[in-house]
């Protein structure tokens, strides 16, 4: 009896020391970069071959605009249900790269759209985003 109290009692020291340690140090939130946090500005979308545009999500305010930038590909990008910018623009291509204005929101919106890459047999299709409401 006198030994299994002994083993319990170091059993719950070492218990409650391994409980402080964690708690202590394996429990603070991971600080935020300045860097993730989505920021108002015109953006560059890069036309990809493997991810189809980089970023594949861009935040956009009031006023910004998105240009494409083509790396030398051909492609067509093609809103889904409607436009994030002014006018109501659904495409772009290599040669219409830059966006009117965004819209103004009242609150966050994903617009989604497909960017698809003509390789000469089969075309590559991808699904990235426009998220408008920035600012606001």
């Amino acid at each position: 009896m006198h030994t299994t109290t002994l083993c319990c009692g170091a059993a719950s020291r070492f218990g409650l020391v391994l409980f402080l340690t964690i708690g202590v140090s394996g429990c603070k939130p991971a600080p935020v970069s300045p860097s993730a946090i989505p920021t108002c500005g015109d953006k560059t979308v890069d036309v990809d071959k493997t991810v189809g545009a980089k970023p594949e999500a861009v935040y956009v305010c009031k006023g910004d605009t998105v240009t494409w930038n083509p790396n030398g590909l051909k492609f067509t990008v093609k809103f889904k249900k409607e436009s994030p910018f002014e006018g109501d623009p659904l495409e772009f291509n290599e040669t219409h790269t830059k966006s009117p204005k965004t819209k103004s929101h009242k609150q966050l919106k994903v617009y989604e759209y497909s960017v698809t890459i003509d390789t000469g047999t089969t075309p590559i299709v991808f699904d990235p985003q426009v998220i408008g409401g920035g600012g606001n």
